[in-house]
């Protein structure tokens, strides 16, 4: 099978990235540690068996990712006036250069390894919707066969219920569902707590954590 994949991100920026964070984090290491997860999620991505594609929210300086992930086989900017919308049109025009699978997943992913990517593609062989839940009620990613505008309809991507609702409607529509493995994203200071007890030291998250926190982890 033919596969792609497609990292949805930001490119990390002082003030507009991981806000989040910032009453624990300044606006600098904000930015500082998006970069550093995009750095292990270009490590991974390498180790999965589909090119890569990165799909950037508008940004002049987007060249800027362009060494982090020096195996991307193009870089393009989101377009859509809400997030579903950006999704859908990312992965319509990934499969629309010819693959047989697309899996899209988020940039806030630094315990994202391998296994998640594979457990993509493996439910989507039966299925013609992959979804890989958070423990928070969301999701980090979103894989399809062809585009499924319908999955996309949901009310808001906030709250607990998202991939509860976005499950929802791809039922509605007919579609087949199956699951990848959980993997947590990193959004709030509680998650960034978990996660300094998580991440691998020898990773760039790991490291940039420990620079950050004087190894008070």
């Amino acid at each position: 099978m033919k596969n792609a994949l497609i990292c949805f991100t930001r490119v990390p920026r002082p003030g507009v990235t991981k806000t989040r964070l910032l009453p624990v984090l300044t606006p600098e290491q904000c930015a500082g540690l998006h970069w550093a997860f995009l750095k292990d999620l270009a490590q991974v991505y390498e180790n999965v068996d589909a090119h890569l594609f990165v799909a950037y929210t508008a940004d002049e300086n987007w060249e800027a990712l362009k060494p982090v992930f020096p195996t991307a086989r193009d870089f393009f900017p989101q377009e859509g006036t809400d997030l579903g919308e950006k999704m859908y049109n990312a992965i319509a025009r990934v499969l629309g250069l010819g693959y047989e699978a697309v899996v899209l997943t988020g940039a806030d992913l630094p315990l994202l390894e391998p296994r998640h990517l594979l457990g993509g593609f493996a439910a989507l062989e039966n299925a013609d919707l992959a979804m890989g839940p958070t423990s928070d009620g969301g999701y980090y990613l979103i894989g399809m066969k062809q585009p499924r505008k319908s999955v996309f309809a949901i009310s808001g991507y906030g709250g607990s219920s998202v991939y509860e609702r976005t499950v929802a409607a791809a039922k509605n529509a007919g579609l087949i569902v199956a699951a990848a493995p959980v993997c947590d994203d990193v959004d709030t200071p509680e998650d960034l707590r978990r996660l300094a007890a998580q991440c691998a030291p020898d990773s760039f998250t790991g490291q940039y954590l420990i620079l950050i926190f004087n190894r008070k982890l």
